[in-house]
């Protein structure tokens, strides 16, 4: 079995047979105000796995160098295995939050040039706001470093401006963090509306975390608008490029929680039996691959969810995810 190296607040991250990899796995939880308030948030995980293929895959075709190699499955994503630089990079285009509260300035006031912050990422400290000389005493990373986290942000902050533009949403701030990896610095973790503050961009409203943390409800729903609009923007950026028979769907169909799983149970009584006494529940499940002649992703979407339920799953007892490559 692959080993937990790492499980935080809303991953779970595995080291895999190559140690140079690691397999990021979203989980549906979420917190707030240092883990004040949790809950479990349906299809969270889901979206925020989705979302980040899509933006690193738009982030390597633009040159910035990532952790990403692809997709295990709907919610996992195989990376590089970093060497986590402790140094969260925050980018802010409109004033809000925690910055506001601060410094005194006005809500939604535009900032040009984008503001950069730096937070040392330490959880007993709350991770706290720091600058170059604080990372530089605590040895977090050298000026040198400092100055290409800086310069690599503001770079995947005016790609990001763009990408979100198309999607009709506004990128009001956003949480970066880098890693080393082979002599390069790397761009790691996710990009998500767990970690940018994403606004409509004509009404305003708020599609990301702040609508758990705010009690505003509908927060799968906005997620999984983020997630259409994002791959809508990208189908017409690749208008003309892209052929027909390129997409291939990886459907994974599991029996929804609460309902009986005999094969679940009999897989891990056989697995106890031979002495993998760690194995606490087991979940057995089907892989459906299948082959599309769409043109765009929203279309390809729209006909696998059809599939799935009209056909591939039981509505009743079963749950699907799928992934599109």
């Amino acid at each position: 079995m692959k080993e937990t190296i790492y499980e935080g607040k809303a991953k779970i991250v595995k080291i895999q047979e190559n140690p140079e990899e690691v397999a990021i796995f979203f989980k549906d939880d979420a917190t707030a105000f240092d883990g004040l308030k949790k809950a479990t948030i349906p299809e969270k995980g889901y979206y925020n796995a989705r979302i980040t293929s899509l933006v690193f895959q738009y982030l390597a075709d633009q040159g910035v160098p990532t952790h990403f190699i692809k997709d295990l499955d709907a919610r996992t994503v195989l990376a590089k295995k970093l060497q986590i630089i402790p140094v969260e990079v925050v980018v802010r285009n409109i004033a809000t939050g925690s910055l506001v509260k601060r410094i005194g300035l006005t809500e939604g006031k535009g900032l040009i040039p984008p503001v950069v912050e730096f937070y040392y990422k330490n959880d007993p400290l709350h991770d706290p706001l720091i600058n170059e000389d604080h990372a530089r005493v605590l040895q977090l990373a050298t000026p040198e470093e400092l100055s290409e986290l800086r310069r690599r942000a503001l770079e995947i902050n005016d790609l990001l401006v763009s990408l979100f533009d198309k999607a009709n949403l506004i990128l009001v701030d956003f949480k970066l963090e880098f890693g080393r990896y082979g002599g390069q610095i790397l761009l790691g973790d996710e990009i998500s509306p767990d970690t940018c503050r994403l606004w409509d961009k004509a009404t305003r409203q708020k599609l990301d975390k702040d609508r758990f943390r705010q009690d505003l409800g509908g927060v799968p729903e906005a997620y999984r608008e983020v997630y259409a609009r994002l791959c809508k923007a990208l189908d017409e950026e690749t208008k003309g490029v892209r052929q027909k028979g390129q997409w291939t769907a990886k459907i994974y169909i599991t029996l929804k929680k609460g309902v009986l799983d005999p094969q679940g149970v009999t897989v891990r009584d056989a697995l106890r039996n031979l002495g993998y006494q760690s194995v606490k529940e087991t979940r057995v499940g089907k892989l459906i691959e299948i082959q599309l002649n769409s043109v765009s992703r929203e279309e390809a979407e729209q006909q696998i969810r059809k599939m799935c339920q009209e056909l591939l799953a039981n509505p009743v007892i079963e749950q699907y995810e799928f992934t599109l490559s």
